[in-house]
């Protein structure tokens, strides 16, 4: 036996969804992907660079400086080259890595104006789902005060009723006081303007 079944409640057709900054804002989706192109040329580079290392680590030729190759009229050796392209790629890599701090201040940027776009869209589901839980509220708050006036029968009347098994919901504070929980949220959602 579940100790709290959820009531039936009928889904809308269309429940809404919270779009991602991405689908509202086409400038911060540009962003965000040239983010994850930065981030996949960086694996590519720390992967060659570690392939070319061990091709390093593993050539036991005898290593002749490019320009010493060159003056002997040699071609330059593996590892000479391989060197050099892990200097090229570690210049990229740091290249890499300064271009995505500059591109995670520009996401950052765009975010505050991405955010307001999503606001503006969510804005109507919101006031909606504020206003059904005032409402909830407005009835839960009647039936608290219900309640608490029945429980001050019973001990007014000095009725023993600990078989009806007495309940105190302490999360939702006193039925008689103006400040009391409910009395906030409603206040709150008043004050910002989505019920009257």
């Amino acid at each position: 036996m579940a100790l709290l079944k959820k009531p039936t409640v009928s889904a809308s057709a269309d429940p809404f969804r919270v779009p991602s900054l991405a689908e509202v804002d086409k400038d911060y989706a540009a962003l965000l992907l040239k983010q994850s192109d930065l981030a996949a040329r960086q694996i590519d580079l720390e992967r060659e660079k570690r392939s070319l290392e061990k091709a390093i680590a593993a050539d036991t030729s005898a290593e002749v400086k490019p320009a010493i190759a060159e003056l002997l009229g040699d071609a330059p050796g593996s590892k000479a080259i391989n060197r050099r392209r892990v200097a090229e790629i570690r210049s990229e890599i740091s290249d890499v890595e300064q271009a995505q701090r500059v591109l995670r201040q520009r996401i950052s940027d765009a975010r505050g104006r991405a955010s307001t776009a999503v606001v503006a869209v969510s804005r109507p589901e919101y006031a909606k789902r504020v206003k059904a839980m005032v409402v909830a509220m407005y009835a839960l708050d009647a039936a608290h005060k219900d309640y608490d006036e029945l429980r001050s029968q019973f001990e007014a009347e000095d009725i023993s009723w600990t078989s009806l098994i007495p309940m105190s919901p302490t999360f939702l504070g006193s039925s008689n006081e103006p400040d009391r929980r409910i009395a906030r949220f409603i206040a709150e959602a008043a004050s910002a303007g989505y019920v009257d």
